[in-house]
């Protein structure tokens, strides 16, 4: 894929904070407000690993997990394949049947996205093949699969996302075929990013259209200049998500930033902040929207969904990169929410810092009932650069990062923070997020642990319960050898497994928490609607040769 700059050739002094063990971890506050400890955590979870089907292990970096409420099955995609995981819950615990369901247009390739109309339950299986995608779709789960047209006219390259939703009003016919829902192809090439729509399930899409960097896609920005750039936008995005009323929504990492050129395959913008792109006519017009008060860090993906009230929540690393030769040594998981369509947000919260955890990665966020919503994220408690390969704690040892979920069931008021691998970490080391490009970097301390790859996935079944899907990059003897660094990449999914999930009716029916769960709650601060945002570039300049991210 494509994004981040050269690096530089020294190093940062680190320091580090010891995560405390078995405590589910907090989200953070604001700074005029501490979090609040509860004695018991809201939920508990259960981390599962993904078999291949055929009595071994899955693997592969970047997964993707749909749910097919129709068939109560989820469908772990990674790297080429597909896994059907059939849970069945009973008073004396959960058991799991897992089948391959490998399609047969699947191929191993650097983007493999698994989607699930969770209003259909149709699962589409795309594999990245360079210009256009290899694609089927299934209504059964993965027992049968159907070829589909890979991706729409224009819509190339590289960093694609598969979505699905109604369709917005008005309806457009939808020739040769009963489908109810529109999907959509996304892709960037480069310089912006752009998304096709399918009227007919998938079986083929229309001409592509540009969702940033063209004079119509940011009309409303209140600085001029980025305005007359359609957003400043970095090309890269995260997974289209389709709320009820057919508004679609493409979260994207970085609007806002400062052009800059000789960057590989790419001519793009670098800096500014989290942002979505908004479509309320099936596809044809994008108008972005950039966060207030947030930061690109330019390394994971944002990350949207929408409650049943239609209320918009976005997730993001937040963080700044110093200057033209040096990548920033802290990040956090923030998140923040918008009633309007995203027009206006509310004030962004910090979800790691009051455990601890100074560098994140990979936040997902998926909602469910009105007010609900739960984020996922990987963190460690070590200040430094995550993109070099001496990323270490003051021990001199490799950087342990766990999987982090947070959980609100206010709409956002509060959150409280979970460490769901608190034993086990799933990385040691850094995670490299600078793209296979980085090989012509003059830098030899970059990162080499790319086992991870771009991103990791969300989802929620019909009963509220959260499934995550992310890769464990520390097994075997890596577990307990804190010297070891990361080069694993098992597909692993974590499920709520007690508590309260994400739809109302079943709360007290998942299951009561562990006695002795632990969490800590944060309030938001000043929780009010903010203007789209009234600064112009701050803290960005231009900088030197950029990756391309595939």
């Amino acid at each position: 894929m494509v994004s981040k700059p050269q690096a530089m050739a020294s190093s940062f002094a680190r320091r580090a904070a010891l995560a405390t063990s078995l405590v589910l971890a907090a989200a953070a506050p604001l700074s005029a407000l501490g979090a609040t400890h509860v004695a018991t955590a809201p939920a508990a979870f259960k981390n599962f690993t993904v078999s291949n089907g055929a009595n071994g292990v899955a693997t592969g970096g970047e997964p993707t997990v749909g749910y097919d409420p129709k068939r109560n099955a989820v469908l772990f995609g990674a790297a080429g394949h597909e896994t059907r995981m059939i849970f069945r819950d009973t008073k004396h615990g959960t058991s799991v049947q897992q089948t391959s369901a490998t399609a047969p247009t699947s191929k191993k390739t650097l983007d493999a996205i698994t989607f699930t109309d969770k209003y259909t339950g149709r699962t589409f299986d795309d594999q990245l093949l360079g210009g256009c995608s290899a694609m089927s779709y299934t209504d059964d789960a993965g027992k049968s699969w159907s070829p589909a047209t890979g991706c729409g006219v224009d819509v190339f390259l590289d960093h694609q996302s598969v979505g699905g939703g109604p369709f917005h009003a008005p309806v457009p016919p939808h020739p040769q075929s009963s489908y109810p829902d529109a999907v959509y192809y996304c892709a960037q090439n480069g310089f912006n990013a752009s998304c096709a729509v399918s009227l007919d399930g998938g079986l083929t899409f229309e001409p592509g259209h540009y969702i940033s960097n063209t004079p119509t896609n940011a009309p409303d920005d209140p600085d001029q200049q980025i305005a007359a750039e359609g957003g400043a936008c970095s090309g890269l995005h995260g997974h289209i998500k389709v709320g009820a009323d057919g508004t679609a929504y493409v979260p994207l990492k970085g609007c806002g930033g400062t052009p800059t050129s000789n960057n590989l395959t790419n001519s793009e913008y670098f800096g500014g902040g989290p942002a979505v792109s908004v479509s309320k006519d099936n596809g044809t017009t994008w108008t972005v929207h950039r966060v207030p008060g947030a930061h690109n860090q330019d390394e994971s993906d944002n990350s949207v969904d929408l409650d049943k009230a239609n209320r918009l929540y976005m997730a993001w690393e937040d963080g700044t990169n110093p200057g033209t030769a040096a990548f920033g040594v802290r990040s956090a998981a923030k998140v923040a929410f918008s009633d309007d369509e995203g027009t206006h947000w509310s004030k962004p919260v910090d979800l790691s810092a009051a455990v601890g955890v100074h560098n994140v990665q990979f936040p997902q966020i998926v909602a469910g009932d009105k007010g609900r919503a739960a984020v996922s994220f990987i963190g460690t408690s070590v200040v430094g650069d995550d993109q070099h390969v001496d990323f270490v704690d003051d021990k001199g040892n490799p950087a342990a990062w766990y999987l982090y979920i947070s959980m609100t069931y206010d709409g956002g008021k509060h959150w409280t923070t979970m460490n769901v691998t608190p034993n086990d970490p799933v990385q040691r080391g850094c995670v490299l997020m600078l793209g296979t490009s980085n090989k012509t970097a003059t830098d030899d301390g970059l990162c080499n642990q790319r086992n991870m790859l771009d991103f990791n996935d969300i989802t929620v079944d019909k009963q509220g319960r959260v499934l995550a899907a992310w890769t464990d990059g520390c097994v075997g003897p890596c577990v307990h050898k804190r010297s070891t660094s990361s080069k694993d990449k098992v597909d692993m999914l974590t499920r709520l497994s007690a508590g309260k999930g994400l739809v109302a009716k079943y709360d007290g029916k998942l299951g009561k928490v562990p006695a002795g769960s632990r969490g800590y709650t944060t309030s938001a601060l000043l929780f009010l609607p903010l203007a789209a945002t009234a600064v112009s570039r701050r803290g960005v300049s231009r900088r030197g040769p950029r990756r391309a991210r595939r």
